[in-house]
Parts: structure tokens; sequence; C-alpha cells
């Protein structure tokens, strides 16, 4: 009877132990609020139309993004673990509990949300070893943007304001026509990488670095429509130096569309995706000399590069928190292509700096100012845009807080090219609540 007492004791205290080895966590962001905003887009050149736009709603996520995640980690031994983390978007404005439409990003031609019924933020899994670093696959944020979160004093809100971190709810369009200064969510770098690796080390003597390598290749042995390399890829190197009240961030990443030959939309994968705008559409009567073609909704032939580069840093000083950010990107056009001449370029370059602390305990504030410059080699068009951003926090807990936002953004220019007098500002007023 003792032997088997002590041994059902036994199985429960090993069962214990193994299941204290391996945990998920679920955790999330609610973020809701009333968002106002007033936009003025300038649309043409010399006498260019200015489009005014007013919204004023109750909607989300105007402080931090919306988000439902599960988190776990395995404890293999030896110093080992292996990891995982699934994040989903959510919107509690509307009727959609989550997903995402078919959102390009307009320069790389690639999409950045999945356009299915769930939005996936992040999906990813990995192994770890303590004293040395992890490695992880799947859809992951990009060296830049992990580089760019640890010294914004805004922390990647979505208000207009920001010329460092290009909001969704900006208020202003973000496409490269619009020359949105600064506002669209696909504008400054690329937040997110799908088909990614990256490997990270433990941080030694306060460095801590990382890389990232993404790749979507295929090479399709038909000479028609079809046919020819489609390829994505991209890889990115981070550094984050932290010492005393110092931290200092710095990270470099490079992406390369190639499309050899023009194809449907329709064909296209996720990561190429369906939803290409008419300027990025050809004829067929434009496509002869890329392929046979038999649809008039396609993709052209392209070979284009986007290097994105960022420094930041922020020193804390006891009473308040002081942030400078300088953020750079280039998009270049690699070959010639019909419409395209080689050698084009689209250049924007931002730097901002600003402050973050506690009036009390309870009460938080921040603020921000910068400008840069958006320039292209067609034309030789230069676009100047400033920003500035203010915000509050009152924390109800450690887990609630009420906002309030206000950022505003403009464009100008030496000359009336297109874009130039563009203008917009932002206020929020909210909730958010994590868990």
């Amino acid at each position: 009877m003792k032997k088997s007492l002590f041994a059902l004791a036994a199985v429960g205290a090993f069962t214990g132990a193994a299941q204290a080895q391996s945990s998920v966590t679920v955790y999330g962001i609610l973020d809701a609020g009333y968002i106002g905003s007033s936009r003025a887009i300038v649309t043409g050149a010399t006498a260019g139309t200015t489009t005014k736009t007013t919204t004023s709603a109750f909607g989300q996520s105007a402080e931090t993004t919306s988000r439902l995640g599960f988190r776990g980690t395995e404890d293999l031994g030896g110093g080992m673990r292996s990891f995982f983390t699934v994040e989903l978007g959510l919107t509690p404005q509307n009727g959609n509990l989550s997903g995402s439409s078919n959102a390009k990003d307009t320069y790389q031609n690639t999409m950045n949300n999945g356009g299915t019924a769930v939005d996936n933020r992040q999906s990813f899994v990995g192994v770890g070893k303590k004293g040395i670093g992890q490695f992880a696959l799947g859809r992951q944020y990009t060296p830049v943007f992990n580089a760019g979160a640890a010294t914004s004093p805004g922390q990647y809100n979505n208000i207009v304001g920001d010329v460092f971190y290009a909001g969704g709810a900006s208020g202003m369009g973000s496409d490269a026509a619009g020359y949105a200064g600064g506002s669209g969510s696909s504008l400054a770098f690329t937040n997110r990488a799908s088909n990614a690796l990256t490997v990270q080390t433990d941080r030694f003597a306060g460095l801590q670095l990382s890389g990232m390598y993404a790749m979507l290749n295929q090479d399709v042995s038909n000479t028609g429509t079809a046919g020819g390399n489609k390829n994505w890829n991209g890889w990115g190197l981070g550094a984050d130096f932290r010492w005393q009240k110092l931290i200092v961030t710095a990270a470099y990443q490079s992406f390369k569309t190639l499309n050899t030959y023009a194809v449907s939309s329709s064909a296209l994968d996720t990561n190429f995706g369906a939803g290409v705008t008419s300027s990025q559409q050809m004829s067929t009567t434009s496509c002869t000399t890329n392929a046979t073609c038999t649809t008039t909704n396609l993709s052209p032939a392209s070979n284009r590069s986007d290097k994105q580069s960022m420094v930041g840093a922020v020193y804390d000083f006891g009473i308040l928190k002081a942030y400078a950010q300088w953020v750079g990107r280039k998009i270049q056009e690699d070959t010639a292509s019909t419409g395209i001449t080689a050698g084009e370029q689209l250049n924007r370059t931002a730097q901002q700096i600003g402050v973050r602390g506690n009036i009390t305990p309870t009460i938080e504030y921040w603020g921000s100012i910068g400008n840069g410059r958006m320039k292209a080699t067609a034309g030789a068009a230069t676009l100047n845009f400033t920003g500035y951003q203010l915000g509050s926090n009152y924390y109800l807990s450690k887990r609630t807080n009420m906002y309030a936002i206000y950022g505003q953004s403009q464009t100008s220019s030496s000359s009336m090219i297109t874009g130039a007098g563009s203008r917009a500002s932002q206020y929020a007023l909210g909730v958010r609540h994590t868990f």
C-alpha cells in the first residue's frame, strides 16, 4: 500500500514538473475611442486640386493597434527552449472581429496584409539557448521596426504627426503620388516580413544583435504569361546597445522584388498579391516585350530594390526621457520596363526628437517634432514635410488608461509640385486596456 502511495505521489510530482516546463499565455490590447481628423490633399501640380475631408467617428487603435495574441514556451532542458507567437489584429469598431484588406506595400508591390478573414500580425516558431540566442521562422517584425520601437517617443501610435513611424490611421494618404509626408503605413519602412528567418543574440555587455532573411522565390519554366522569375526577398541587421540610462539602436534592411515577366495579378502569390493599382497595371498592347499576354489586368515586369535604415537614441534624465531618431528609405527601379526608366529613385529621409515623462505617477505625457524630405529623380521633384504630436495617458490601473492625442502634419516645396500644400490634423480621446 505504501509503495502504491509513493508511486502515485511520484507520478503526480513528475506530471506537475512536466506541466511547469511549458506554458501558454493569452494576451491582447483593446483600444477604442473618439477620433477626429481634418485633411486637405493637393493632387495637382501648378494648378493643383485640393480635396478637403473632415472625419468624426468612434474609432479604434489610436494609441495602440488592438490585437489578440497567444505566446508559448517549452523548456527543452540544458538551457534550451522552444517558443511560438500567434498574434491577430482586432477591429472593435465594426462588425469584423478581425481580418484585413489586400493592402500592398506601394513601393515593393508586395502584400503587407493577408487579405483574409483573420489579420495575421505575427505568427512564428523558434528555438533558443540561454547564453547564446535564438532563431525563429514565420511572419515577424523587421529589424528597423524593432529598433525604432525602442526609441519611439510616441510608442508607435497611429495618429498623424510622427514623421518617423507612419501610422495607418494618420488621416493622410499613404501612396507616393500623394506625398503623404510620413503618415502612411508603408511609407517610412517595412513593418513586417512574411517568409522570414530571424536570429537574435543574448545581450552581452549591453549589446544585442539581430538579423533577418526573408525569401519567397519562384521560377516557372514557361515563356508565357506565368513564366520566368517571380521573386521577393530581403535581409536586415539590427543592433541594440544599453548602458545605464542610455539606449542606442541602429538597423538596416534591404528588399528586392523581381518579376521577369508580366503576370496576371489574380495569379500572383500572397506576397505579390492581387489588388494592383491602375497605374501599375499593363494592358495587352503594352506588354508584348515582356510576355505573350492574354489578359488586361497584369502586374508589369519589375526589378525593384528597397533599402531602409535608421538610428535612434534614448536617454533617461530621471524627470523625463529624451528621444532622437533618423530614418531613410531609397526605392530604385533597377531595370527598365514599360513606362519605367532604369535607375529611377524615390528617396525619403526624416528626423525627429521627442520627450516622454510623468507629471504624477498616474499621468504620463509625451511630445515629438520632426521634419523630412521626399525626392524623386523623375522630374527632380522634391517635397518637404513637417509634423508634431502631443499626447497624455491617465492610468486608472496598470492595465487600463485613458488617453488624449493630437497631431499635425503638412507638406511644402520651393516649386508647385504634386502634393505641395497638403496638410492634416488629427486628435483622439479613448480608452486602452491590456490583458
